[in-house]
């Protein structure tokens, strides 16, 4: 079954050819949906917990002994990969990730020896390190972009009333 609806109102006609528009160029979206995943990923480096919720993996007494500062946060001895998480965006989609040569390491894990030997030998890495996921869309995450898609939709038609 098919309908078909004719409007011929001026108003009415403007506010679907605004909301056609302002789904055509997604830009505006997904800058505000980088935004919005940049801050909940930095925000996981304090909740120290994947997208899923699970708390991320505790660290090995090995690397808390090693380490200089921090040493009872994960992920976090400077503060550099949390401060590298950033996003590309195009007209639509958005990427959210780091562009830390050890960022891939920490979200997926690695094995023991898994990128080969150091020039002394040793393994590389020289133990296990466990996936401690950081990237990725929770469930807080889709609301919070299913809200930004509204309300630019809202915006366009607000802006043709």
């Amino acid at each position: 079954m098919r309908f078909n609806v004719d409007i011929d109102d001026a108003e009415v006609l403007d506010a679907f050819n605004r909301i056609l528009r302002a789904g055509q160029d997604m830009g505006p979206v997904m800058r505000d949906v980088g935004e919005s995943l940049v801050n909940s990923t930095r925000e996981r480096f304090s909740s120290q917990t994947a997208p899923d919720g699970s708390p991320w993996a505790p660290l090995s007494e090995a690397t808390k002994q090693r380490k200089k500062r921090n040493r009872d946060k994960v992920l976090t001895e400077h503060g550099d990969l949390r401060r590298d998480i950033s996003y590309r965006v195009g007209t639509d989609f958005v990427e959210v990730g780091s562009s830390r040569v050890y960022a891939g390491t920490h979200q997926f894990g690695a094995e023991k020896g898994a990128y080969g030997e150091g020039a002394n030998g040793t393994p590389t890495p020289w133990g296990d390190i466990p996936a401690r996921p950081f990237l990725g869309v929770s469930d807080d995450d889709g609301r919070a972009i299913e809200e930004i898609v509204i309300d630019h939709l809202a915006d366009a038609i607000a802006r043709s009333i």
